[in-house]
This record gives C-alpha cells, sequence and structure tokens, in this order.
C-alpha cells in the first residue's frame, strides 16, 4: 500500500510541477510592457544597443519596425492598448480614469478573464492614475485580473538626479522587484488548468536613468555621438526643447541656450542605453522561466514600447510630440504555433491593433465596447489584426498609423504611412486653417524642415492626399476633433493624387473600409 501511495504522491507532484494547458486554440498569452523604450534595440538596427535578449526574441516571431503609438505619454498609450480606443473616446489625453467616462468599458485582460483566462499582472500596466477611481496608487483595474494586481515598490532610486549607477543587485532595484514578482506569477499561472494571460510591466529605461553599474560598464567604450539635430525644423520654429531633470542636469546646461552641455548629453545617452540593458537582462530572465515551466510553445508573447524618448533631437529629452522619435516604438509579437510568423515587417501598425491581434490569436471574439457613460457596447475598437501581417509580412492591414498629441497648438494628428513620409495635421484651435506639418525620413531623417512650410507648392498634392486618407480609414474613426474640421483644399484640380493602395485601378474610396475575402485585409489594400 505504502508503494502505491508513493508512485501516486509523486505523479500527482509531477503533475502540478508542469503546464497544464496545451489546448492551441487557447494559446497563454504573455505582454511585456516597456516604459520609454525607443527603437534603440539591436533587432531595429542600432549596433550599439546591447540587448541580446530582445534580439533573441525579435528572432522568434515578428518586428514590426514601423509600429506607431497612438498617444506619446504613458497613460494615453496604456489606455489605447488595453480598450483598443483611441485617446479622445477613452478621454485619457490627460490623466483621467477611463472608467469615469466609460464605466462598462472591458480591458483587454478582462476580456481574456470574461473567456475563461486566469489573468495576473505585475508591475506599470495601466498609469494608476487611469484606472480606479483615479486615487488609488496601486489598485490598476480590478475587474481585470483573476489574481489580485501586484504593484512591487522599493528599491534604489535617489531623488533630484538624472544618473546613478550604484554596485547593487538587480533585485536592489525596483525593476529587478517586479520581474522576481512576475516569474513568481508565471509560475503559479503556469500551473492552472485554465490558459493564462499575464502582464509585465518594466519602468526603466524611463528617465531618472538610474541602474546597477554593471550595465553601464557595458558601454564605458562606445564611442555615443550627441543628436545630430537639435534645433527645431524650419516650419516648426514653435516647437519647444524639455531637459531631463535633476540637479546634476542644472549643472551642466548653458544658461543662454537652454541647451544641455554635450559632454553631459553624451552621459545622459549611455544611462539610457544601460538602463535598456538593464531591462533586457529582466526580460532575458522571463524568458527563461517560460521555458522552464514549459509553456513556450503555446505562450503568445508580446513585448511592447509603450513610446519613445527624445535623446537630445530638438533640444528635447521627453517624449510629449507626434514626430518620428517620440511616436515610434517597438512591437515585437511571437506566435509559436505559427512557422510563418517571422521577420520584420515595415508596414504601418498601431498600438490599437494589439487588442483585436490578441482575441483573433485565441479564438475570441472582438467586442464592441460602450458608446457613452451609459451604454455597454455601440462602438468599435479602432485597430485592425495583425494577424495577416504574422501570416505574410509584406501585407498591410491600414494605409498610415495615427498619433495623437495636444501641444501648444492644439491637437495634432501624426500619420506615418509604409515608407517615407509623416504627415501631421493640427487642428487650429484659434480657429480657421489647420496647421500642416511634412517629413520625408529618406532625404530627412532627423526633421530638419517642415515640407509642409518651406515646400508647401511642391508638396501640396500630398498634404492633400494624406489629409484625406488620415480621415478615412479605422483610426479616424476615434479622432473626433479632426473629423470637425475640413481637409487640405488643393486649389489646382489637376494635381489631385488618386488614392489606389492596392493598384487595381479603383480608387480607395470606391472600395470602402469592408473585407470581402476575409483575409483580414481590408479592400483597398487587397492585392489578392
Amino acid at each position: 500500500m505504502k508503494y502505491y501511495i508513493l508512485i501516486l504522491t509523486v505523479v500527482l507532484g509531477f503533475k502540478n510541477s508542469i503546464a497544464q494547458n496545451k489546448d492551441k486554440s487557447k494559446p497563454n498569452v504573455l505582454l511585456i510592457f516597456v516604459d520609454d523604450l525607443r527603437t534603440n534595440l539591436g533587432a531595429y538596427g542600432d549596433n550599439q544597443a546591447i540587448t541580446p535578449n530582445i534580439d533573441a526574441l525579435a528572432k522568434q516571431g515578428v518586428t514590426f519596425r514601423n509600429h506607431q503609438v497612438q498617444y506619446a505619454v504613458c497613460g494615453p498609450s496604456r489606455a489605447a492598448i488595453t480598450t483598443g480606443l483611441m485617446p479622445e473616446e477613452t478621454g485619457v489625453i490627460g490623466f483621467k480614469p477611463i472608467r469615469g467616462k466609460l464605466p462598462n468599458v472591458t480591458f483587454l485582460p478582462q476580456h481574456f478573464k470574461n473567456n475563461g483566462y486566469t489573468t495576473a499582472a505585475a508591475g506599470k500596466i495601466h498609469d494608476p492614475r487611469t484606472v480606479g477611481d483615479g486615487k488609488s496608487k496601486d489598485g490598476d483595474d480590478l475587474a481585470s485580473w483573476t489574481i489580485p494586481y501586484l504593484a512591487p515598490k522599493g528599491g534604489h532610486h535617489p531623488k533630484n538626479i538624472a544618473l546613478d549607477f550604484q554596485d547593487l543587485p538587480d533585485e536592489a532595484y525596483v525593476d529587478g522587484i517586479i520581474r522576481t514578482e512576475g516569474i513568481k506569477l508565471l509560475e503559479k499561472v503556469a500551473k492552472k488548468d485554465a490558459p493564462f494571460f499575464m502582464a509585465i510591466g518594466f519602468k526603466k529605461p524611463h528617465e531618472p536613468f538610474i541602474a546597477p553599474k554593471k550595465y553601464w560598464n557595458l558601454y564605458d567604450n562606445t564611442n555615443f555621438k550627441v543628436a545630430e539635430n537639435q534645433k527645431a525644423p524650419i516650419g516648426r520654429d514653435d516647437l519647444k526643447t524639455y531637459a531631463i531633470k535633476g540637479k546634476d542636469v542644472k549643472q551642466n546646461m548653458n544658461p543662454e541656450t537652454g541647451l544641455i552641455n554635450e559632454d553631459f548629453q553624451l552621459k545622459l545617452k549611455q544611462g539610457y542605453y544601460a538602463c535598456t540593458s538593464f531591462v533586457d537582462a529582466q526580460i532575458g530572465m522571463i524568458m527563461k522561466k517560460v521555458k522552464e515551466l514549459g509553456v513556450a510553445d503555446n505562450t503568445i508573447i508580446v513585448l511592447w514600447g509603450d513610446h519613445g524618448l527624445f535623446l537630445g533631437e530638438h533640444g528635447r529629452w521627453n517624449k510629449h510630440s507626434n514626430l518620428e522619435v517620440a511616436s515610434s516604438s517597438p512591437l515585437i509579437i511571437i506566435d509559436p504555433r505559427n512557422p510563418k510568423a517571422k521577420g520584420e515587417t515595415f508596414s504601418a501598425v498601431s498600438t490599437v491593433d494589439i487588442y483585436p491581434t490578441l482575441c483573433e490569436l485565441a479564438g475570441l471574439k472582438i467586442p464592441e465596447q460602450p458608446k457613452n457613460k451609459n451604454s455597454t457596447d455601440g462602438r468599435s475598437i479602432k485597430g485592425r489584426s495583425l494577424v495577416p501581417i504574422l501570416n505574410d509580412t509584406e501585407a498591410q492591414v491600414k494605409i498610415g498609423a495615427i498619433t495623437l498629441y495636444r501641444g501648444q497648438r492644439g491637437l495634432g494628428y501624426g500619420y506615418r504611412i509604409k515608407g517615407k513620409y509623416r504627415y501631421i495635421e493640427w487642428v487650429n484651435k484659434k480657429g480657421g486653417e489647420n496647421l500642416y506639418e511634412l517629413y520625408d525620413y529618406e532625404k530627412d531623417p532627423n526633421e530638419t524642415q517642415n515640407l509642409a512650410v518651406t515646400q508647401k507648392e511642391k508638396y501640396a498634392p500630398l498634404l492633400h492626399k494624406f489629409s484625406r486618407n488620415i480621415r478615412s480609414f479605422g483610426e479616424a474613426d476615434g479622432c473626433l476633433a479632426l473629423l470637425k474640421t475640413k481637409p487640405f483644399e488643393l486649389k489646382d484640380k489637376s494635381k489631385i493624387l488618386v488614392r489606389d493602395a492596392d493598384g487595381d485601378g479603383i480608387p480607395d474610396d470606391k472600395e470602402g473600409k469592408g473585407d470581402l475575402d476575409g483575409d483580414g485585409i481590408p479592400n483597398y489594400l487587397d492585392k489578392d
């Protein structure tokens, strides 16, 4: 009898030590959020970046080289990924609780929880000011998580200083603590019969640049250079400069120009890269645990940066913009079940696309969001599933991705297409004609001139085209202030550029937003 009891104990112990969810139709989901993560990664072509773990992830999935956030500030950007809605729809342009405007909104983890998933999270997922009652600092969204949300705190974090690198272990910093707690949650959810939806959010490389010294040392021999263009673009002369906070920054600033001295700029740049490598190491430890737990072959992994960060470009050391550096961020999606889902794509994609993508990958119906405070549905999610691109990296699911920012000009809508152009249209808060920007990154990668001003007559046909494109499909339905204004008027009608993205001879407007063959690619982009 004791022999049989021993065998039973061993079998049950083994059963409890391995992953239970083997259902490929209900894959696990692991989201990794990284705060202020630029595309300065090896996988994005930066040879100075030491990011071996993120680079290894990129080789396992699809790297989106033209991913645009919906708003280059953490609160609105995170609201976009968890609701699939544009910032004006959620009301999160500043830091307001989402449920204050849409009490019945269905957050992404909540949707998975409602469909049988065990949900859990550690670290920075939402900005705490945009969830709950707007007062709680730790609660995230209570309806979203099966296991209570963890908000690890503490760690070495000196005040009023931009740079600090001490000889301390990773666990002496908050991101090391987040990684530790995140792994504990992974171990917990991986043993359940139900599939899991997990999110782990890291706080670096957000300023101040503080991390263990060993990551700073990685770059001791790196030949960093200051940003090439530290001036506003010609034709966008009202663009403001911003300096990073810290008494060490003030001590190294030119009082006449307001610019940080170049030698200290280089130290700040090293600090940013060091923090990026610090987070990369934490991600590596998480990926190692995923493999050890036996869930790697049935877990969708999404690595997402909530926005970029200026490192001296245009004299700026913040995000808060709809220009390229701030609006672009890394996005890597791994679907281990799909052998086609590998490589890189330059198709325009958006943060709001992640919600419907994960729904399709998990076989879940894409929900409608509430139309107003008193409803439960009636508002479509604005993103498009990226599954067609996972199957074919040359595919496109939209012409361009829209980024919003509210600045001194009012509300500005950035529009990034596949290829070389970024178009920006500002709804003139004083009334009158909207204001425009246009950048060609092949000819002018450092945004030295705004072509909508410096060569307006030459580029007027493009302004006309982009001003209609930005209002036409998908995300545009959530650009409320923009849709109240008229598009750019082209006086010489003979110069109108016909929009025919798939080259089939039928203008995009005539093809509409539909998807007749059901392949996930809208008619106006479908070449098949």
